[in-house]
């Protein structure tokens, strides 16, 4: 019996001497250091690029209606090896020129009862790299023999073109944002945690109507816009 009382209290000192070293171990413990409280702030930016495009796209085509269907596809491809070659005339290259649809289908009476013609149609793209002639080879297009047209569209041959420049300034105007808001929240900005690009596809190119068939066909190539976007993360201390 008396053994156990001494147990009890040989017991009793350990746990009161425990109890006394936790607060000591507590006090020692490193402070926090300044920005690890884990709070950030996320902000987006966007930039804008102003181009002149340096490429037109313009759209061509050869349409023939003959009685037969084989008939319809030879007047056809005799107009529009006219008009290739005649685009290669106006100094564009083979490389330019791109075939984009071929079709060949029937006519029918006004009942639809009976095939009364065939229609063979060429379509193909020509890539203009001198927007001063743009007109002009519209113009050569139609006098070889093009009588379908379905617009022009305007294009940069470097798509990068200013890229870097304006990723840049995408992330100047998250940082303006996000230097704003922690000040407002009582906080300034830390280090960078991340950065992403946000998709942001390239924009269509800018179609014109179709072209008219006069001579000196005046084309005015528009200002291309293609906006850049970037979201930052920033810790906040």
């Amino acid at each position: 019996m008396k053994g156990n009382v001494k147990w009890g209290v040989a017991g009793l000192v350990l746990g009161l001497a425990a109890a006394l070293a936790i607060p000591s171990l507590a006090q020692t413990s490193p402070p926090p250091t300044p920005g690890s409280s884990g709070r950030t702030v996320t902000v987006s930016g966007t930039a804008t690029i102003r181009s002149a495009p340096d490429e037109a796209v313009v759209s061509l085509g050869v349409q023939t209606q003959a009685p037969t269907a084989q008939q319809a596809l030879q007047d056809n491809a005799r107009k529009m090896t006219d008009v290739m070659k005649a685009l290669l005339g106006a100094g564009l290259k083979q490389s330019d020129i791109a075939t984009t649809n071929v079709s060949l289908y029937p006519n029918y009476n006004s009942d639809g009862t009976a095939v009364i013609s065939f229609v063979a149609e060429n379509d193909i793209q020509a890539t203009v790299h001198d927007m001063g002639k743009v007109g002009s080879v519209i113009d050569t297009a139609v006098a070889a023999g093009t009588n379908v047209t379905s617009g022009i569209s305007f294009q940069l041959s470097d798509q990068n073109q200013g890229l870097d420049r304006a990723l840049q300034a995408a992330v100047a105007d998250a940082r303006s944002k996000a230097e704003t808001l922690a000040a407002a929240g009582g906080a300034t900005l830390g280090q960078v945690i991340s950065i992403t690009e946000t998709a942001a596809p390239n924009p269509p190119p800018i179609m014109y109507e179709k072209a008219a068939a006069a001579p000196s066909t005046p084309v005015s190539p528009p200002t291309l816009e293609t906006q850049v976007s970037v979201t930052v993360v920033w810790a906040l201390s």
